[in-house]
């Protein structure tokens, strides 16, 4: 009788630290991301190594040095599907289209700000123009899934500093993609020439516009033809084909455009379902809320965490300490400006203001894409994950302490658990 492959029992045990690092959250009232971030640097090679190996998450269809890699990468790319179509379907894109101007705003100034200081930053340290852009396009994203994740936790979603926080990460999100793209015509250009880059980064983005539209259009007539046959005759058979049909887009988009480009196709499914079918939100949110459907999720967060390596650490420290310093403070006076008319309570402009710091699954993902194609080194590219993972981790601490601070209490229950919506949230007296 063979003995019980190693590698099984390491998965078992990420499997059950990624529950108890859940329960730990919940037990002391901390941020659940945080905790399962910090499992995964403490299991990564920063400490334990216990995969004996680097994994990159994001590298679509790169070849796994062994089967534990192999599995922790599947269900942590089922966890990152999971994670951004639950985003789309939860957040109130209603109340985002009547916010869209100030969410817009907050997440220029955020990224303008923070893409001009990380390359400067950068281009202090760094030889090529290209991997200072490239770096800029990694450090000025924010997390839409892991910011909505938080905020369904600390129990704001639904009302106005919740849907500022998400419509900000999605316009910096998509413009660090456009600056990604830019890094890497710039790279292409310094090698083949400006013509052949314009024809290259042409052909790209029409394919890419090109796929978005096939996603649109092959996610709603689904949705036209469940509307006419009827969700309620057969709930859990159009909910099992929907999901199969954006996991499958997802896979296309992953492929051909790496997982920056899979994650969007996700929250656009979620998104066109909650829109849709409005009254399927709460059984969907019940359904993946299950013990069983978390844990794809958790493992997701706790392979981020794996990514850092602070034993590789390379060249001065005093490069990632300006970095994080000079990301956080240019964030923040983006938010600070863009809040700084119709917020006029102190407590929803800092909500705000430090929702917007968490690089999340954008900044790992986009990383991985740019390092793929040679536009970092291993030591910017290991200094990137740490500060993507450091702002991840504290976020929702910085969102926590200030909710406690301000004594922020619901005054109602928001619309997405059943209960009316608030456009703000109110202090206790």
């Amino acid at each position: 009788m063979e003995a019980f492959p190693h590698w099984i029992i390491i998965l078992i045990v990420v499997i059950v630290l990624t529950r108890v690092a859940a329960l730990l959250a919940r037990r002391f009232d901390i941020p659940t991301v945080t905790v399962q971030l910090l499992v995964g640097i403490l299991l990564g090679p920063s400490l334990l190594n216990l995969l004996g190996g680097s994994m990159v998450l994001g590298t679509w269809g790169s070849p796994s040095p062994g089967p534990l890699h192999g599995v922790l990468k599947i269900l942590a790319e089922i966890g990152l599907i999971q994670l951004m179509f639950l985003a789309g379907l939860e957040v109130d894109w209603s109340e985002l289209k009547k916010l869209s101007k100030s969410s817009f705003s907050a997440g220029a100034w955020g990224f303008v700000l923070t893409a001009v200081s990380v390359a400067i930053i950068t281009r202090l340290f760094v030889n090529r123009l290209a991997e200072a852009l490239a770096m800029s396009a990694i450090l000025s994203a924010s997390s839409f899934g892991i910011s909505v994740y938080y905020l369904s936790e600390m129990k704001i979603q639904g009302f106005r500093v919740a849907v500022m926080v998400s419509g900000a990460a999605i316009i910096s999100g998509l413009l660090a993609i456009l600056l990604m793209i830019a890094s890497q015509a710039t790279n292409y250009a310094v090698i083949y020439g400006a013509s052949k880059m314009a024809i290259a980064v042409s052909w790209f983005l029409g394919k890419l516009i090109m796929f978005f539209a096939v996603a649109y259009f092959l996610t709603s007539r689904f949705l036209k033809l469940g509307a006419k046959t009827g969700f309620e005759k057969r709930p859990r058979q159009m909910l099992i084909g929907y999901l199969l049909l954006v996991a499958s887009l997802y896979a296309w988009a992953a492929m051909h455009f790496g997982s920056f480009a899979a994650i969007c196709v996700a929250s656009l499914g979620g998104a066109l379902l909650g829109i849709s079918n409005p009254e399927v939100k709460e059984k969907i949110a019940k359904g993946f809320g299950s013990i069983l459907a978390s844990i794809p999720v958790g493992v997701l967060f706790v392979v981020m965490g794996m990514e850092v390596n602070l034993k590789e650490a390379e060249g001065p420290l005093i490069f990632p300490a300006i970095l994080l310093v000079g990301v956080v403070g240019a964030k923040l006076i983006g938010s600070w400006i863009a809040t700084k008319k119709g917020y006029q309570l102190s407590h929803e402009r800092t909500l705000i203001m430090f929702g917007g710091m968490a690089q999340g699954e954008m900044g790992i993902l986009i990383a991985a894409y740019l390092f793929s194609r040679g536009l970092l080194t291993p030591s910017s590219f290991n200094v990137s994950i740490v500060a993507v993972i450091m702002l991840t981790m504290l976020t929702p601490i910085a969102m926590r302490v200030a909710q406690t601070k301000f004594n922020i209490q619901l005054s109602v229950s928001p619309s997405f658990t059943g209960g009316e919506k608030r456009d703000r949230l109110v202090t206790k007296n």
